[in-house]
């Protein structure tokens, strides 16, 4: 069995107060910021990078930590009552409009990272060897792939009949909209794209696992922190919905490929469980689409809470 670290007990102070400046970035720009039209592209990016790389980043530096199954827990009960409990306030008393939707909202965004760190720890802990990385790593690639492209997935069964759900629930990236105010070549900043919490789940698990198992967890922060950008970069362009698990599993095992010594029954259930994957794949992208009415459009106060007037930006990878 491998030996685990205890951690450097300096990474989630540091977590926390990344997140709370990420809050305050986010209240001023949405709430008295306008962008310049021959801003808009650099601006656009910059956002992205931002309110992207920010909560990964600071999910990093709390994976160095030592975590406990309680302490995980604690993170999860902590994150989802101020996750929902901002969004459900804002979504029966705030006014859209007004400064203190905006500042609920990025209070409510605070938790979204908060439970999915501690969801992340609660899975790695379980996890006492490093070489079960490898098969994780491959079926969750593999499943990522299914609920994003199959017609059968959750991905496009949620946007297709909740789409409201993943206001609630998604990271929100802020970007520039037009201004539907005459004469006026600015754009106001509002939230835009959408990344999915699965992306923060599993690269708290893996990081928090590497660190533990005392192996490349800084190398692959330096790696996949870049690479999730670029990704979700080249989603804001094609407007198409990619697996965002596909890369960070590619990541971790890449980057650590040295660092697992499987016998020969564990190349063998890594294969197995290589083949589920995919025909779990092969088999959704065969599955016909079904049309399923949508959600009732919601009434204007809850319709106000749940997104902002501005056009919505493409959904983006990991929603599964």
């Amino acid at each position: 069995m491998q030996q685990v670290t205890p951690g450097s007990r300096r990474g989630i102070p540091i977590f926390f107060a990344s997140l709370a400046l990420l809050a305050v970035a986010r209240i001023l720009l949405q709430s008295f910021v306008d962008v310049p039209a021959g801003l808009l592209t650099v601006a656009n990016f910059s956002m992205s990078a931002l309110f992207l790389g920010g909560p990964l980043l600071a999910l990093c530096f709390a994976a160095r930590d030592p975590w406990t199954p309680k302490t995980a827990a604690l993170f999860v009960v902590l994150g989802v009552v101020v996750q929902v409990g901002c969004f459900l306030v804002n979504a029966k008393f705030i006014n859209h409009a007004s400064v203190m939707f905006q500042v609920i909202n990025a209070i409510g965004q605070i938790g979204l990272p908060i439970w999915c760190v501690g969801l992340g720890a609660l899975l790695a802990t379980l996890c006492k060897d490093k070489n079960i990385l490898v098969p994780i790593a491959i079926f969750l690639a593999f499943l990522d792939m299914f609920l994003v492209f199959s017609p059968f997935g959750v991905t496009n069964r949620v946007i297709t009949r909740y789409p409201g759900i993943l206001n609630a629930v998604a990271v929100q990236i802020p970007s520039a909209v037009r201004s539907t105010t005459p004469g006026h070549a600015v754009h106001h900043v509002r939230a835009g794209s959408l990344a999915g919490p699965a992306d923060f789940l599993f690269l708290a698990m893996f990081l928090i696992a590497l660190f533990r198992f005392q192996m490349k967890g800084k190398q692959t922060v330096m790696i996949v922190i870049p690479t999730l950008i670029a990704y979700m970069v080249l989603v804001t362009i094609t407007h198409f919905s990619l697996p965002a698990l596909v890369p960070i599993g590619l990541v971790v095992l890449v980057v650590n490929w040295r660092e697992f010594k499987l016998t020969k029954d564990e190349k063998m259930s890594t294969a197995l469980v290589g083949a589920l994957g995919l025909g779990l794949f092969i088999w959704g992208m065969f599955q016909k689409p079904t049309v399923e009415p949508a959600e009732p459009s919601p009434t204007p106060a809850v319709q106000g809470a749940q997104a902002p007037p501005a056009t919505p930006g493409p959904v983006d990878p990991g929603q599964s």
